[in-house]
């Protein structure tokens, strides 16, 4: 069997999936370094039982699957950053090529949401000092956005890093305002889904700047991969799905 996992991508049958091949080759070198005695396919093969058991209304399974996952040494930490993102993504693929109908996918990422939750709280806990002089990000994801749970993945990431972070799920379009109005926020991060109107997210980000006119706006999410300049679109100064980019642009505009 391959050691690495991008030649196991490469050697994978011709009608495997498309995301297996991406997923393989765009976290290789990660994975390896934290698994290194793992096998890929075993690493693969959690990939799949995950977007199966997300699919089914049963909250048992969720976590059998979570404890089988454990006891193979897979850390809660990496569950959040690399198997919830990309099984969420994977099944958003689904639905766009209609092989999953919209509640099935609600269910799926719902049930995501509930694998996240029960998840040590150590995954998103500070694993250095906060820097308490950076001020804070804002995190909207507005009343009517579609899916939240890369929002929620990026706040617990950003938290670990050691950032100040508040976090809106469900924000309804009048409090946003008010809840980016701090003048210690140092960026407000707009999360969108591939399929939320430019016009509706113009609005969010014009509530943005009614509230804090000073912040900068970044927005990420697969909307991002949308065949047009979402940034410019909505209005907002940045467009990427790279936190650490997103945090660099921000510290730079607060630079006296």
């Amino acid at each position: 069997m391959p050691q690495d996992y991008t030649d196991y991508a490469a050697a994978l049958p011709s009608d495997a999936g498309g995301v297996v091949r991406q997923v393989l080759s765009v976290l290789s070198s990660e994975l390896r370094r934290i698994y290194p005695d793992m096998p890929p396919r075993m690493l693969v093969k959690y990939l799949d039982q995950m977007q199966a058991a997300m699919t089914q209304a049963n909250p048992k399974v969720i976590k059998e699957l979570l404890n089988t996952m454990r006891r193979a040494g897979i850390r809660d930490t990496d569950v959040a950053d690399f198997y919830i993102p990309v099984v969420a993504r994977r099944l958003g693929e689904r639905w766009v090529d209609d092989s999953l109908e919209f509640t099935e996918v609600s269910v799926a990422m719902a049930n995501l949401q509930t694998m996240l939750h029960a998840l040590d709280a150590s995954w998103c806990m500070p694993e250095r000092a906060p820097f308490g002089t950076m001020g804070e990000i804002c995190i909207i994801v507005p009343d009517g956005v579609q899916h939240s749970i890369g929002a929620s993945i990026l706040s617990g990431q950003m938290r670990r890093a050691g950032y100040d972070v508040r976090l809106a799920n469900g924000i309804k379009l009048d409090d946003i305002a008010a809840f980016v109005s701090s003048p210690a926020t140092m960026g407000v991060m707009l999360s969108a889904s591939l399929w939320e109107p430019l016009d509706f997210l113009r609005v969010v980000v014009k509530k943005v700047r009614q509230g804090n006119p000073w912040a900068p706006i970044l927005v990420g999410g697969n909307i991002l991969e949308r065949d047009v300049d979402v940034c410019a679109s909505i209005g907002a100064d940045l467009a990427t799905n790279d936190w650490q980019t997103a945090l660099e642009f921000c510290a730079d505009r607060v630079q006296p």
